[in-house]
């Protein structure tokens, strides 16, 4: 009896050693080390990325924190950063005024800062680890002119005055950044595919200015518009408001009208009510699975964009655009 009991207790300090052997080669190996954090703040109305999607596809890889903005984003992401942190990552309609404090702020904690949304300046870009992704105008500007030019082609952007030119009218929003650019690549693109345009109206201004312009400036165009082109939903939406007072823009209309859009969502809402013959949708869910990456590169002190098809033009990671069309 007595040797049973002895060989019971042996077999029990045997196994309390491989425990104790294994639990301190997991704690020497990091396994119950917290995951890496990062930190994402998004200010409302911006769709740079999906901070769900994001944090769902990191699993439990890594923490991620995410918080709306506050009146100073400055404040709140230092607050939010005094505990480790790997990232930053900023999804912004506007970029503030002191943005440069962010980046320093990144540089002194020696972290990765990502932008999302609104794209900062070459200036707030200098740090090494800083990032803007987002989307590219010119890309955009190549899909709505050769839609156009194929519209103009097959007749539905009519001739109406027999010239060989696709007469335009131009809506860029102020807000849209390098909406010069967008305009110039769709006319450029059209002239590419041998369509020549000339300019009835352009505009440019802000959503509330868009509409008082186009009422008194483009009541009457200098020609009849055969296509219509717009920076975005909400320069269409403002000129929507000066209709009725655009003849030349019944309700019975039948123009083609172009335009981007910030998500797939609002491009089909824009194709499914009729109001735009073709759309380029910026790809917020390619947007989330490229920062994701990043993220869990920067966690494992990986260079930001290894192993993934987008790689960066110097501090931007460009996200193509898509087309959808009526």
């Amino acid at each position: 009896m007595k040797r049973y009991l002895i060989h019971i207790l042996e077999f029990y300090l045997i196994a309390g050693t491989l425990c104790a052997c294994g639990y301190a080669a997991l704690l020497l190996g990091g396994y119950f080390d917290q995951a890496p954090r990062a930190v994402y703040i998004q200010q409302e109305g911006a769709e740079g990325a999906f901070a769900d999607q994001i944090a769902a596809m990191l699993g439990d890889d890594l923490r991620l924190t995410i918080a709306d903005s506050g009146d100073d984003l400055l404040t709140q992401a230092t607050e939010l950063l005094e505990s480790d942190a790997c990232a930053l990552v900023l999804d912004l309609k506007t970029i503030p005024e002191n943005a440069q404090a962010l980046t320093e702020l990144a540089r002194e904690k020696q972290i990765a800062l990502i932008w999302l949304g609104a794209r900062p300046d070459a200036k707030v870009l200098e740090y090494e680890n800083s990032w803007y992704v987002g989307s590219d105008p010119a890309q955009a500007g190549e899909l709505l002119g050769e839609q156009a030019a194929m519209l103009f082609r097959e007749g539905t952007a009519a001739d109406r005055n027999a010239d060989l030119l696709l007469q335009y009218v131009w809506a860029g929003n102020t807000a849209f950044a390098d909406a010069g650019t967008l305009q110039q690549y769709i006319l450029d693109e059209c002239e590419h595919y041998g369509v020549y345009t000339a300019q009835v109206g352009s505009l440019s201004g802000t959503e509330q200015d868009l509409a008082e312009q186009a009422g008194v400036e483009l009541a009457e165009p200098s020609a009849q518009p055969e296509i219509l082109f717009f920076s975005d939903p909400q320069a269409l939406e403002s000129m929507e408001l000066a209709r009725p007072s655009l003849p030349w823009w019944a309700e019975d209309s039948s123009l083609p009208v172009l335009t981007t859009a910030p998500s797939r969502e609002v491009a089909s809402s824009l194709i499914q009510k009729g109001q735009a013959a073709a759309v380029a949708w910026y790809d917020g869910t390619t947007a989330s699975q490229l920062v994701t990456a990043m993220l869990r590169n920067t966690a494992a002190l990986r260079f930001v964009g290894q192993g993934e098809d987008i790689q960066p033009d110097g501090q931007f990671f460009a996200i193509p655009y898509q087309l959808m069309t009526a």
